[in-house]
């Protein structure tokens, strides 16, 4: 096996389908197919199935790309130790992430400034998506995939939601699970009801159910701990908190993406921030899937 082959396996991975990852890589796209079919051969296993939304993954591919994700780091971190500094991230770094992930977005990004002194970091959260052109921040986290503004992307990795209340609550309500008939919703406004959780609720509930709508997913959880109703929430926001799951099942999965200007990617402060954003999401798996 050729463990470079791996790398064109990630890239489809974070651009979703042959052809951008091959123009990410500088190559056509019969050679990352054919790179990926040897690969396949050589692990004796299928790494990616095509669907109609693209390619997609298999388990035995989600584990060669972790496996890809963390060569990279340390191939990167390797670049660093040997530049000794001389390509060491300077400046601002601008990060732009919704309220409920700010809070793992400084966890990543904070150990920085130890390694880096001449780099100062900046967490900024926006209702609105950061306009990176004009340079409302230098890197954004995001948990959709936008293929028509010309940005460049970096699949992070993905993020479960199930369903949750409140103790009280449900020592009120009888039933649990994804039987919904009955229960008080907490549902969604504006941009967000096209979140792929929100669109789960809608789908399953009546419209009558809904108790009250919120603007953001931690304005939810706290409505469900107020025990309003049955929220979904990602399951990470959830973990530790007032709230119980009521199933197992992770009803909905988000994609989360480092999202940047292409003429940029090869700064040093970007790529630190990417680097730092990947091992985060290697670090908390688990707790992100669900």
């Amino acid at each position: 096996m050729r463990w470079d082959d791996l790398k064109y396996l990630s890239a489809v991975a974070d651009a979703g389908a042959l052809a951008p990852a091959a123009r990410a890589l500088g190559v056509d796209a019969s050679t990352v197919s054919r790179r990926i079919a040897a690969l396949e051969e050589a692990l004796g296993t299928e790494l990616m199935a095509r669907t109609p939304e693209g390619m997609v993954l298999t388990e035995a591919g989600r584990a060669a790309v972790e496996v890809a994700r963390g060569i990279e780091v340390e191939l990167t971190e390797l670049a660093e130790r040997i530049a000794g500094g001389h390509d060491a991230p300077t400046g601002r770094l601008r990060v732009s992430t919704t309220e409920s992930f700010a809070a793992y977005v400084l966890q990543a990004l904070a150990p920085l400034s130890a390694r880096h002194p001449a780099l100062q970091i900046e967490v900024v959260t926006m209702m609105a998506p950061a306009d990176l052109r004009r340079r409302d921040a230098d890197l954004a986290v995001r948990f959709y995939r936008e293929d028509h503004d010309g940005l460049a992307m970096r699949r992070l990795g993905t993020l479960g939601s199930s369903l949750y209340a409140a103790p009280s609550y449900l020592a009120r309500r009888c039933g649990t699970g994804l039987d919904l008939e009955g229960h008080d919703i907490v549902g969604f406004g504006g941009d967000l009801q096209q979140a792929p959780g929100p669109r789960w609720l809608a789908e399953h509930t009546r419209p009558d159910a809904l108790r009250i709508r919120c603007s953001s997913p931690p304005s939810a959880l706290q409505a469900a701990i107020a025990g309003l109703g049955v929220a979904i929430l990602p399951c990470y926001l959830a973990a530790g908190q007032a709230v119980e799951r009521l199933t197992e099942q992770v009803l909905a999965v988000s994609e989360a993406w480092a999202v940047f200007l292409p003429e940029r990617q090869h700064e040093a402060r970007i790529r630190t921030g990417i680097t730092a954003l990947v091992e985060l999401f290697a670090a908390h798996r688990d707790r992100f899937v669900g």
